[in-house]
């Protein structure tokens, strides 16, 4: 089917292909990253992500940028990938550079931090998190807060500065609990009960445990509900431990044993679980018994590939054998978990295991032991005072930056009022300067509002002036003309002229006609839905069947009688045009009605006529100019064998 529009549009054309041209390829392109981010799975997994994060810097959609991104940085975390990290975070700083958007800020520290963990960079891990937190602050993010905060407060908890971690949490507190949400502050509980638990207060540590094991319920994601369950049973076990309640200590942990295959779940639960019933039967005495499940415990995190927690158990075992006088299991032991602990950076084992072997060997190598257990100690205990001056001075030049900033403000303030004092004689000056000026371009713009309404209504007067000298010729033609031409006719008969009678016959039915088509009822008196269906009627015939769909959708009462006329004479012109030239046996004539504008559509099955080939006839040209005369848009279609549609829309107000 070929268009034709009567307006000037080929730029809004050419702009229009263009834009849906734009919008299918931009489409296409976010498909392709929801495929990328979807299918991000085994060796093709990091090529699909940074495929997802520049399709999305192409496209520009920021929620796009950030989400890829992200999602590329939490894989490169997870697999120690440090440069996959710094090219994550590259692309939320430029995006904060061009957006200026703080989020994306926020999360480029976050991730720098992540970057120094990796590398264990702790004091750079805290610094960062830090300033992720101020920018989170900033942009008012309690949840972002607060989740910077509890990874501040696990650093501390590692680098044994339990204060400045009750500090964190209780600050992380804060931001979090009125936002309830549960997965933070499970965390944020359960660190500060290990911060307190570390200080030797049991009993503050459970309440807090209990906090956390009150709100487990709300973790919608079953996993991650039974391991905080579990985790806060060997928790609040411990803390019973610290007491001496071995018997409350020992039931909690049983009832986290006989979870459901725990084992083969939660593999790491079962591990903490076992191995702090074992040191309960250590503590009593029960040497052989605590050493099983050592071994058990051992075993299982061999199967779990977990290096960090295997020195733990051969520390353990280590000081299981030596207290059962097995010197030579307790060497080996204490062997395998100082190297293992000097692999994984364990050294609170390294410690103990040099310790112990200090202890089993001969004068020589047990004075090697001892000098490299005190020289790591040493070195900890420095690095230790170090990273907690550290923790604390990244604290104070905040809170010294803030006090600053409050300072500086403040003179400011006092600065800027009296630059205020000096120009206000300025101000007011600049300000009725500027009064008189907006009256000017208040003045122009009601002038030039008023002049566009004036022109638009001048145009509605000139089609119901025009309107009006219709109605007169229509008159003149009916009354004057037509009534001489009877008179006429009747002295022709008495001459038994009759070929001339009956031409003179024809004429004045022309005449008749023509009178008609320029005479319409007022819509003053008759409204329009009457209007159009007196006009169908006008049209009856038994081989055309003519149809008005959603006539009552627009309500008339409120539309210009100008318009309203115009709709009236395009639709009759319209329908006799289908009939008389394109043969059509069904018009439809669909009305509907926006805050703006008046649309009509009136669609025929008639011949058609190819719209390239053909002049436009002066039905189609009168239809045209009558809908721009009121700043209309005129639109037809048409195929041969396949009919006619036109489309018109008349705005309500001119524009």
């Amino acid at each position: 089917m070929k268009l034709i529009r009567f307006y000037p549009m080929k730029k809004t054309l050419f702009l229009f292909l263009f834009f849906s041209v734009f919008i299918v390829f931009s489409q296409k392109q976010q498909d392709s990253i929801a495929f990328y981010l979807k299918n991000a799975k085994g060796a093709d997994k990091f090529s699909y992500l940074k495929r997802a994060v520049l399709l999305s810097e192409d496209l520009k959609i920021d929620s796009l940028i950030k989400q890829t991104s992200l999602e590329y940085a939490k894989h490169s975390y997870f697999a120690k990938d440090t440069l996959g990290l710094t090219f994550s975070t590259n692309k939320l700083l430029k995006h904060f550079q061009v957006k200026k958007d703080s989020f994306s800020l926020a999360k480029a520290y976050h991730l720098e931090a992540l970057n120094h963990k990796i590398k264990n960079n702790l004091d750079s891990t805290f610094y960062y998190h830090h300033k992720s937190k101020n920018v989170s602050i900033a942009l008012k993010d309690s949840i972002e807060i607060g989740r910077r905060l509890l990874s501040m407060a696990i650093l501390q908890v590692k680098e044994l500065d339990y204060l400045g971690c009750q500090i964190t949490t209780i600050e992380g507190l804060k931001y979090i609990e009125p936002t309830k949400e549960y997965r933070t502050l499970i965390s944020l509980y359960q660190t500060l009960g290990n911060a307190l638990g570390h200080l030797k207060k049991p009993k503050e540590a459970r309440s807090y445990y209990i906090k956390a094991q009150e709100i487990v319920k709300f973790n919608s994601v079953k996993h991650r509900r039974e391991r905080n369950y579990l985790n806060l049973l060997s928790n609040i076990g411990i803390t019973f431990k610290d007491e001496r309640q071995f018997k409350k200590a020992a039931s909690l942990f049983k009832e986290g044993l006989n979870f459901d295959s725990i084992e083969t779940k939660h593999p790491t639960q079962y591990q903490n679980l076992l191995g702090n019933l074992s040191s309960i039967s250590f503590r009593q005495g029960k040497i052989k018994k605590a050493i099983e499940g050592y071994k058990t415990v051992l075993k299982s995190r061999i199967k779990t590939k977990n290096l960090y927690a295997q020195s733990v158990s051969h520390g353990l075992l280590a000081e299981a054998y030596l207290k059962n006088q097995q010197y030579e299991l307790a060497r080996k032991h204490a062997k395998t978990g100082l190297e293992l602990g000097k692999k994984t950076r364990n050294n609170e084992q390294v410690l103990g295991c040099l310790k112990i072997l200090s202890e089993l060997t001969n004068e020589q190598t047990a004075k090697k032991y001892l000098e490299e257990y005190i020289k790591l100690s040493d070195s900890l205990l420095t690095k230790e005072r170090n990273l907690k001056n550290q923790f604390a001075k990244v604290r104070y030049e905040t809170e010294k930056k803030d006090k600053e900033n409050t300072s500086l403000k403040q003179e400011n303030e006092k600065h800027e009022l009296q630059i205020k004092t000096e120009r206000q004689f300025k101000t007011i000056g600049w300000l009725l300067a500027g009064v008189g000026f907006l009256i000017i371009v208040f003045g122009v713009y009601i002038a030039t509002s008023r002049r566009k309404k004036l022109l638009f209504e001048a145009k509605l007067l000139q089609v119901e002036v025009r309107e009006k000298e219709r109605q007169e010729i229509a008159k003149s033609l009916h009354d004057e003309v037509a009534g001489d031409l009877r008179m006429l006719h009747l002295k022709l008969a008495k001459t038994n002229l009759l070929e001339e009678t009956e031409k003179l016959d024809v004429i004045n039915e022309k005449v008749r006609n023509l009178s008609h088509q320029l005479s319409s009822e007022s819509f003053n008196e008759v409204v329009f839905k009457d209007q159009i269906v007196n006009l169908i009627s006008d049209f009856f015939d038994i081989d055309l069947r003519i149809k008005a769909e959603k006539i009552n959708s627009v309500d008339w009462k409120n539309i210009n009688n100008a318009i309203k006329r115009t709709l009236f004479l395009i639709i009759r012109e319209s329908i006799q045009n289908a009939k008389k030239h394109a043969a059509a046996k069904n018009i439809t004539l669909r009305f509907n009605e926006t805050k703006k504008a008046v649309f009509l559509t009136i669609s025929d099955n008639g011949k058609g006529f190819n719209v390239d080939d053909k002049k436009n006839g002066i039905g189609l040209k009168n239809i045209k100019e009558r809908t721009e005369e009121i700043n209309g848009i005129f639109t037809i279609e048409s195929k041969l064998e396949k009919g006619t549609t036109i489309k018109i829309e008349i705005p309500k107000n001119g524009n």
